[in-house]
C-alpha cells in the first residue's frame, strides 16, 4: 500500500516519535473466537458508518462483464505528532500538529483469483480524507468515493491478471486470499496525555550543545520525536480493530569528512513506548548518547580505509548480531508470495527462504523462535492487522525451517495466518517479526575464544587478520547513505546489507583498528547456514522496523520516517561467528573537504548560544 501524502511530507512535519515513561493504552477486545453473534462491541459512530457504506459498496458496486468484489477493507489513522529538532545549541524544528489520513482497499473476483499481488496499477487501492475528529457522515461520503476509484482500479488490475494468467504456461497453485476466521473487534481510544513540549525542546537544545565541544564534526543534530496514533481497520468480514499507541523516538545523527574526502554519518536512537518526561534520567542518557555518537564518528574519521577486499569469517559482536537477524529474518521469512507481472513471477521478490521449508537453514544446534506473546517484548501485540491472534511461532528447529511469517496470503507450501501481519502508522500492511529469538544447544564461547576462533579460521583461508563487526548502520535514524560508492555490486546474492557502521581489523595479539570503507557485498540467506559459533551471552536490541519485501532493519527510512513507517520488533541473539559473507573495499572519488574551514575550528572561536 502506498504511502499517504502527510507522512510522505516528513520534512515539513516530521514523524515523530521521543522517549517513553508512560505504558500505552489498553484495549478493551471482544474474544475473537466467540461466535458471529456474540460480537457486539459498542464501536464508534464513525467506524459503523464506514462499516455500513464498504457492505452497501460491497452490494452496489457493479460494472457489466467485470468481477463483483468480495471483500472491502478502510483502514484510517489519527494522530498527533511532536517533532523537535537541535543543532549546536539551536531548536531549528519545533512542531506539534494533528494530521489524519485514510485507505480503502477493494478485493474482485474471488479469494482463489482475485486483482491483488498483481504487479502495475494501484491494484484495487484508493486514499481518502479523514477529518481530524469523528465525522461519520463526512467519513461515509469520502468513502463513497475512494470505493468507487478502489473498485476501478480493482477490475483493471484483475483484467491485466487474467491476460497474465491465460500466457503463461505455468498456472498458480496457491489462492489469492484465505478465508476469514470468526469476526473480531476491538476498540481503544488515545488517553488524554500531556506532552512537555517546552521541556523538551530544552532538553533538545542542551543535548545538541554538546556537539560545540566535538569541533572534529561537520554538523549534527538531536532529534526527539513522539507519535500518538490512533489506528482503525474495518472491513465487510465484520472485523473492526482499533489500536492506541504512543511511540517515541530520541535520536543523534552527525556528519563529517575524512582527510580523503570520504563523507561518513553515525547515528544512534533510544527507541521507546510511550510519552516521555524532560527528566534527569532522559537528560543523562541523551548527553550519553550524544558523547558517544559523536566521539565514534571522530574515531571513525580518523580511522583508515580498509586496504583490500576479504572473503574469510567475520565475528559479529554485540548490536551487530541481532541486527544482521533483523536485516535477514524480517524480509526472508516471509511467506508472502512474490507478486505476478507481465513475464510471470517477480521472482526476485521472493523471499529466500519461501522455498526451504523442512530443509536445514541454520546449524543443528540453533533454533528460531518469534514471540509477540513475551510479556515486555518491545515487540508484543496480541492481534495483528487481519484480526488473528498471534501465538508463539518456531521459525527454526533444530537449524530446520519449520515456519514462515504467515498473513491471510497464501503461498504453495503454506495456507492460512499465523498472524504476522503488522500495519505500520503509514497504513502499509505486511508480514514482519515481532520478538525474535536466536537460541543455542551447544554451550557459547567468550569474545576472547570466538577472536581466538575468528584468527584461526581466517588463517585457514589465507589471512593473517580478520574482522569483527560491532554495529550495523541504522538506516531507519540515517536514511540512505550519502555516498554513491556505498553501492556494493559483486557477491554470491542479492540480499542487500545495511554497511557496517563499526568494523575493527583484528590482528594476532589482539591487536584492534577501527576502519572505515568497507562494504558487506549483496549476499545470500545461505550464510546462516554457515554459523561457525556463537557467543555465551545473548542481547536484545529494540529496533523500528519496516514491513514488506523492503523493509526490516535494513531499511532506509530515515528519522523522519523512523515512526510513521515502521512497527516495533525487538531481536535477542548472541555473538556470531559466521562464514560466506565478503566485506569489500568501497571504491568512489570523494568531494574536496570545504574550502572555508569550520566555524568550531578556529582559533578565534565564535561566542556560543546565549
Amino acid at each position: 500500500m502506498s504511502t499517504p501524502a502527510w507522512l510522505a511530507a516528513a520534512h515539513l512535519i516530521a514523524q515523530l516519535g521521543a522517549p517513553a515513561v508512560a505504558a500505552g493504552p489498553r484495549p478493551a477486545a471482544v474474544d475473537p473466537a466467540a461466535p458471529t453473534g456474540a460480537v457486539n462491541l459498542q464501536i464508534d459512530p464513525e467506524a459503523a458508518a464506514l462499516r455500513d457504506e464498504l457492505m452497501r459498496g460491497l452490494a452496489g458496486l457493479r460494472v457489466p462483464g467485470a468481477p463483483a468484489p468480495y471483500r472491502a477493507e478502510v483502514r484510517t489513522v489519527r494522530a498527533q505528532l511532536l517533532s523537535l529538532d537541535g543543532s549546536y545549541g539551536g531548536v531549528i524544528v519545533n512542531v506539534l500538529d494533528r494530521q489524519s489520513a485514510g485507505a480503502v482497499e477493494v478485493r474482485v473476483g474471488s479469494p482463489a483469483r482475485d486483482n491483488t499481488n498483481f504487479f502495475g496499477g494501484d491494484s484495487g487501492i484508493a486514499q481518502l480524507e479523514v477529518a481530524l475528529d469523528l465525522a461519520p457522515r463526512f467519513a461515509a461520503k469520502k468513502l463513497w468515493l475512494a470505493l468507487d476509484s478502489a473498485f476501478r482500479g480493482a477490475t483493471k488490475a484483475w483484467s491485466l491478471k487474467q491476460v497474465v494468467l491465460k500466457r503463461l504456461a505455468s498456472a498458480e497453485a496457491a489462492p489469492d486470499f484465505t478465508p476469514p476466521g470468526p469476526p473480531v473487534q476491538m476498540k481503544a481510544e488515545l488517553a488524554p496525555a500531556t506532552i512537555d513540549r517546552d521541556g523538551l525542546a530544552a532538553m533538545v537544545a542542551s543535548l545538541s550543545a554538546r556537539f560545540s565541544e566535538h569541533p572534529g564534526i561537520d554538523n549534527g543534530d538531536v532529534h526527539v520525536q513522539i507519535l500518538r496514533t490512533q489506528e482503525t481497520v474495518v472491513n465487510t468480514e465484520g472485523m473492526v480493530l482499533q489500536w492506541a499507541r504512543d511511540r517515541a523516538v530520541l535520536a543523534v545523527v552527525a556528519d563529517t569528512k575524512a582527510a580523503d574526502g570520504m563523507h561518513l554519518d553515525h547515528g544512534y536512537a533510544i527507541h521507546l513506548r510511550g510519552i516521555p518526561a524532560a527528566d534527569d534520567a532522559l537528560l543523562a542518557a541523551g548527553e550519553k548518547l550524544v558523547d558517544q555518537t559523536l566521539r565514534e564518528l571522530a574515531e571513525l574519521a580518523a580511522a583508515p580505509m580498509i586496504e583490500e577486499d576479504y572473503d574469510g569469517p567475520l565475528l559479529f559482536v554485540g548490536d551487530a548480531a541481532a541486527q544482521l537477524l533483523g536485516a535477514t529474518i524480517a524480509t526472508e521469512a516471509v511467506g508472502t508470495p512474490a507478486p505476478l507481472a507481465e513475464n510471470g513471477r517477480m521472482v526476485d521478490l521472493e523471499p529466500s527462504w519461501q522455498g526451504k521449508l523442512g530443509k536445514q537453514v541454520m546449524p543443528s544446534y540453533l533454533d528460531l523462535v518469534d514471540d509477540p506473546t513475551t510479556a515486555g517484548g518491545f515487540g508484543s501485540y496480541a492481534i495483528d492487522a487481519e484480526g488473528v491472534h498471534a501465538p508463539r511461532l518456531v521459525l527454526v528447529k533444530d537449524g530446520r525451517l519449520d515456519a514462515l511469517l504467515m498473513t491471510r496470503v497464501p503461498n504453495a507450501k503454506v495456507s492460512g495466518s499465523n498472524g504476522r501481519a503488522r500495519m505500520t502508522p503509514a497504513l502499509e500492511s505486511a508480514a514482519t517479526i515481532s520478538n525474535l529469538v536466536l537460541s543455542s544447544k551447544r554451550k557459547g564461547s567468550t569474545v576472547a575464544q570466538l577472536e581466538r576462533e575468528l584468527l584461526s579460521r581466517a588463517q585457514e583461508d589465507g589471512y593473517e587478520f580478520a574482522f569483527v563487526i560491532e554495529s550495523l548502520r541504522d538506516g531507519a535514524v540515517l536514511g540512505p547513505v550519502p555516498r554513491e560508492s556505498a553501492a556494493a555490486y559483486a557477491g554470491t546474492g542479492n540480499l542487500n546489507l545495511p554497511l557496517p557502521a563499526r568494523v575493527f581489523k583484528l590482528e594476532p595479539g589482539g591487536k584492534r583498528t577501527l576502519v572505515r570503507g568497507a562494504v558487506l557485498a549483496p549476499a545470500s540467506m545461505r550464510v546462516l547456514r554457515r554459523i561457525r559459533a556463537v557467543g555465551n551471552q545473548a542481547r536484545t536490541v529494540p529496533m523500528r522496523v519496516a514491513v514488506g519485501a523492503y523493509g526490516g532493519f535494513g531499511a532506509d527510512v530515515g528519522i523522519d520516517g523512523a515512526l510513521s513507517q515502521t512497527v516495533d520488533a525487538q531481536v535477542t541473539s548472541p555473538d556470531l561467528l559466521v562464514d560466506g559473507l565478503e566485506l569489500l573495499v568501497e571504491r568512489g572519488e570523494h568531494e574536496k573537504p570545504p574550502t572555508l574551514a569550520h566555524p568550531l575550528r578556529r582559533k578565534d572561536k565564535p561566542p556560543a548560544n546565549p
